[in-house]
């Protein structure tokens, strides 16, 4: 592009450059007296600090000295960790997942496998997440050039650039700038790539099908498979060395087969038949003294005909038989296809104008537009497929941003940044618009459009629902981000200072009935009502006893939620502010100094009277917004002490040695997608019976009738009223600060012979006042069931009311590296990570154990103890120079890049029948009576792990064992990713035609899921499935 800088060594003969775009760069040095000195090909990365020095030697300025460039190998000016990936690296490699660059995630030391999380709908374009040292998946930080690039709490990237239109991606996982922040894993900043003097572009196109991948480990069939994506980039000068462009557009066809294997009813128990179980006894509910002891047995296992329920007849003849033979009860009998559709198309523009000698002007606009339709096998009744989700659904997505760079003097830069990201995302359930429950039999369900089709049955033991959608069906939700920052960098002697700010506004519109029972509601049966305490065979998880109690009609939980008003959702401010001093204290020591300071403001309802309401545990009330003297926001206080210091020192030791240590405190948001939506927001009703032996209700009489309440001037609603007593409700602390997550890390780095580096380093945290949610009415007492509720006594609640709670985290791990830059050709990466992390609860997830807090700190659930990922990128050498014209053009010029992980398995936790610990809402962990021992073996009736190493708890009481502290792990994970790619160059680097062939998965290792972990279900120690089968795909590309 031309476009040059000057600066001016101090008089320690140091010199910087502050804010240098990515980019491969001239370097000179002049000084009178001396021969000119040259650097060509200096690599500059985002989020990154390049040392290059200069040895002048005595001459004329008229000669030069001119030296080529490598790629700095130490870091040795910077205190952070983490990874920057090249966009040639990742549009090498074989990645999913529409070619995410999100996936090269894998090779950042302590970070988890990328996994796709949520529904088809809700993340259609593929959001990847990754547990980063230890941290929830809600706590990382993707940006694009700057500007924020996350749904609000943290649990998607809202827009996924084409791979083919990056020029790098910098990944931040510990001790990060003072400039950074809201982040407690990784800070991910993406650069697309720009314009120049020289035309440049491409044309791409990836293709695979269902005829070149391997089936399924456990599937009987291969389903119909296609996939298509084609696009291209072009980026150039409008004007010469001043003003440039690049742009990209990108097509994604992606018709996805997909295997289902559900446990269904057998044939014979339909129709009340039992008496071929051999395990269990099925006992009459209406028998006995109510709390299950006494009742009599139903004569050879057999319910009269008379007795079963019609509803759930009818029910029963939307479910399909069984199609798989000889499978034990519990594993899956039941074996379907679909084919999800999704078709995306995506651009990108950019603008980089030098409008001046001192400015530099560049805008950008993305798009992203992608539309699904995923069914069901069952088709209108919904079923267990992807959790329930099936349906059709919609996004639209735009990010936009504008950086203006000003140079003031050359010692004093100024940027400023704004951006908007705006998505509007919706999703519809299959069978829209019909009156399946009514049709059925259950009344009070379909109200409207928005209540249609069938409600969900949930019977434990089988694949759920039975019947029925995902409770966040249907949803409307549409969110925006205003995202404004400058910062400010000034030069004084031996100190590079920034200061800066970061304005950011969320408006956050949701139309979804997700939190207790779901629009069309949920009728949830286990084995208690068919069951009695006395007999053990029977108060186990039994799919028999749970189909015996649908049949009957005697569910032990009834809940449903509607909307009441038609434009829920939040809106809030994120104020950031920091200043940042990275100090040369001598040519081979660098300290950086910061500090950080976060506030974000309480939400508040975009409607303001009656948007959010919160409920008081303390009296039994509603706290309506907007009403008598309760503000907006509920009278929620935030800190406004969030001040993060960040401190770090780099020793060059040698010039092949560094040292580095590292300290930085993060402000951790709150976390989660739920707030104090209650009534007028949301309607709900929750029916449970005074303990698990009883029915909640029934089919034949629906559900309680959602009435409406009368909001007094005041505000302050009673809850003891129809509607509302049964009610789940949602409290949410007054003092709702945010937690904060210590970090730290001490590295040694090493250059190493053949351009690798090799790297060690100690990396930890320690989360303190982090936010978990939790049950504040769960049963803090045990054996008194309902009872045993904190507001029973005093309000006779019985209800669920979702909270929040602070606990602290830590994290401990050695983290290594072996790297080698490109170089001839050749790239390698090698992370390994030996860490462990702890914590109450995964993600959003909440308290396990309320009664006993303590016993839900535990290994994280995704706590891998040795996590290996190596990458590769290699031009082979075979022929490439040939002089015979053949062998050259033939054997020549071939490529392989791949991606190998290897890991060990995560914790398992071990449960027992909760129902016998007769405390509603915390989870019961089985007792060890020995010592567990790894069997290994696979698939349906064998056992993965020694099972008699547990046993049931007595009665009232709890395991013990505790949340993930069973001893015991699930199956490690084995993949090697593959490309193989033959290029012909057309007379220069930049004009070439490629094809490749990419193998993920390539040597068909399953994936081996975790064993079933409840001692019990039939199925206990067993693992019933395996993923990640081998896909192939191939591919052109054309670039000049």
């Amino acid at each position: 592009t031309n476009i040059a800088q000057n600066a001016v060594s101090n008089e320690s003969g140091n010199y910087t450059f502050p804010n240098v775009r990515d980019g491969v760069y001239r370097v000179e040095s002049e000084l009178s007296g001396f021969k000119k000195a040259v650097r060509e090909n200096v690599q500059v990365d985002v989020n990154s600090t390049i040392r290059v020095d200069f040895k002048l030697e005595v001459g004329e300025l008229s000669e030069t000295l001119t030296v080529t460039s490598e790629a700095p190998a130490l870091q040795t000016d910077r205190t952070d960790t983490g990874r920057i990936i090249q966009g040639q690296q990742i549009q090498a490699m074989p990645l999913g997942f529409g070619r995410n660059f999100q996936g090269m995630w894998a090779t950042v030391p302590g970070a988890t496998r990328p996994s796709r999380p949520h529904s088809e709908f809700f993340n259609p374009q593929d959001s990847l997440e990754s547990k980063i040292n230890g941290q929830s998946r809600l706590s990382n930080n993707v940006q694009i050039e700057g500007v924020d690039n996350n749904h609000k709490t943290g649990l998607l990237t809202v827009l996924i650039p084409s791979a083919e239109a990056l020029e790098s991606v910098a990944v931040t996982t510990s001790n990060f700038d003072a400039e950074f922040g809201r982040a407690g894993g990784a800070v991910t900043n993406v650069t697309l790539k720009s314009g120049t003097n020289n035309l440049r572009g491409s044309a791409f196109w990836f293709h695979g099908n269902d005829a070149l991948n391997a089936k399924g480990y456990f599937a009987q069939s291969k389903p119909d498979t296609t996939y298509n994506q084609f696009g291209f980039t072009l980026g150039g000068p409008i004007r010469r060395d001043r003003l440039f462009y690049f742009g990209d557009y990108q097509r994604t066809n992606d018709n996805l087969g997909k295997v289902f294997r559900f446990f269904v009813p057998p044939a014979e128990w339909r129709n009340g038949d039992f008496s071929s179980v051999g395990n269990t006894t099925i006992y009459d509910p209406l028998t006995g003294d109510g709390t299950g002891n006494d009742r009599s047995a139903f004569a050879n296992n057999q319910v009269p005909v008379s007795r079963l329920s019609p509803i759930a007849l009818a029910i029963l003849q939307r479910v399909p038989l069984p199609n798989l033979a000889g499978q034990p009860i519990g594993q899956p009998n039941y074996e379907a296809t679909t084919v999800r559709e999704r078709r995306t198309d995506s651009f990108d523009v950019k603008v980089n104008w030098q409008a001046s000698n001192r400015d530099q002007i560049s805008p950008r606009f993305s798009y992203s537009r992608p539309t699904v339709f995923d069914p069901s096998p069952y088709g209108d009744v919904g079923g267990p497929a992807n959790g329930g989700f099936a349906g059709t659904g919609i996004q639209d997505t735009i990010s936009s941003a504008t950086s203006w760079t000003r140079t003031w003097t050359n010692t004093l830069i100024m940027e400023v940044r704004a951006g908007v990201t705006w998505y509007h995302n919706e999703a519809i359930a299959q069978g829209v618009g019909l009156t399946t429950a009514q049709d059925l039999g259950i009344p009070g369900v379909n109200l409207n459009e928005y209540t249609s089709g069938i409600s969900s049955m949930s019977i434990q033991g089988y694949s759920n629902p039975v019947v029925g959608f995902s409770n966040s069906m249907p949803w409307d939700r549409g969110e925006t981000t205003t995202n404004i920052s400058t910062v400010i960098t000034k030069l004084v002697g031996d100190h590079s200072v920034k200061v800066g700010g970061d304005w950011r506004r969320n408006r956050d519109f949701l139309l979804q009935t997700q939190s207790f029972g779901g629009p069309r509601g949920t009728f949830n049966f286990n084995g208690s009502g068919t069951s009695r305490p006395a007999d053990p065979t029977s108060i186990r998880n039994n799919p028999a006893n749970s189909l015996a109690s649908f049949l009957l009609d005697y569910p032990n939980d009834i809940r449903r939620d509607v909307p009441i008003i038609d434009e829920p959702g939040t809106r809030h401010n994120q104020y950031f502010a920091f200043v940042h001093d990275k100090w040369q204290v001598s040519p081979r020591v660098t300290v950086d100094l910061g500090l950080r300071y976060e506030y974000y403001t309480p939400l508040v309802g975009i409607v303001t009277q009656g948007g959010l309401s919160n409920y008081d545990l303390s009296n039994n009330t509603l706290q309506v917004s907007g009403f008598g003297d309760i503000p907006d926001n509920l009278g929620v206080r935030t800190s406004k002490t969030n001040f993060a210091p960040r401190t770090g020192v780099s020793w060059r030791v040698t010039d092949r040695d560094v040292i580095r240590l590292g300290y930085g405190a993060t402000t951790t948001p709150f976390p989660d997608n739920s707030y104090a939506f209650n009534y007028p927001t949301r309607g709900n009703v929750i029916q449970q019976a005074a303990n698990a032996f009883q029915s909640a209700g029934r089919l034949s009489t629906g559900f309680t009738t959602l009435g409406e309440v009368a909001i007094p001037a005041s505000g302050v609603v009673p809850v003891d009223q129809p509607f509302l007593r049964n009610s789940g409700l949602f409290n949410v602390p007054q003092d709702l600060g945010e937690g904060v997550l210590h970090s730290w890390n001490l590295a040694y780095q090493r250059e190493l012979p053949w351009g690798f580096t090799g790297e060690a380093a100690y990396v930890g945290n320690r989360g303190v006042d982090i936010i978990y949610s939790i049950n504040r009415n769960a049963a803090t007492v045990l054996g008194l069931d309902q009872r045993g509720r904190p507001l029973f006594d005093a309000f006779g609640r019985t209800a669920d009311v979702p909270s929040w709670t602070s606990g602290r985290s830590d994290y401990h791990s050695l983290q290594a590296k072996i790297d080698r830059r490109f170089r001839n050709g050749v790239l390698i990466t090698n992370s390994y990570t030996l860490g462990r992390g702890r914590n109450f609860a995964d993600d959003n997830g909440g308290i396990a154990t309320p009664a006993d807090m303590e016993r839900s700190y535990g290994l994280t659930g995704f706590d891998r103890r040795h996590t290996w990922v190596s990458s590769f990128v290699a031009g082979l050498p075979f022929f490439r120079e040939s002089e015979n014209a053949i062998l050259r053009h033939a054997l020549g010029g071939w490529q392989v890049s791949g991606l190998l992980s290897l890991m060990s398995g995560t914790p398992l936790s071990v449960t027992a029948d909760g129902a016998l610990l007769r405390a509603p809402g915390n989870t019961l962990y089985a007792d060890r009576v020995g010592t567990p021992e790894v069997l290994g073996n696979f698939g349906p009736g064998q056992q993965y792990f020694s099972t008699s190493a547990f046993a049931q708890p007595a009665p009232a009481t709890f395991g013990n064992t505790t949340r993930n502290g069973s001893g015991l792990r699930g199956p490690g994970f084995t993949a090697l990713d593959f490309s193989l790619v033959k290029r012909a160059a057309f007379g220069s680097d930049y004009r070439f035609l490629e094809f490749r062939a990419d193998a993920f998965n390539l040597t068909n290792t399953p994936a081996w899921g975790n064993p079933n972990t409840n001692v019990a279900s039939p199925t206990f120690g067993q693992i019933s499935s395996a993923g990640n089968q081998r896909i192939i795909r191939f591919a052109l590309k054309y670039a000049f």
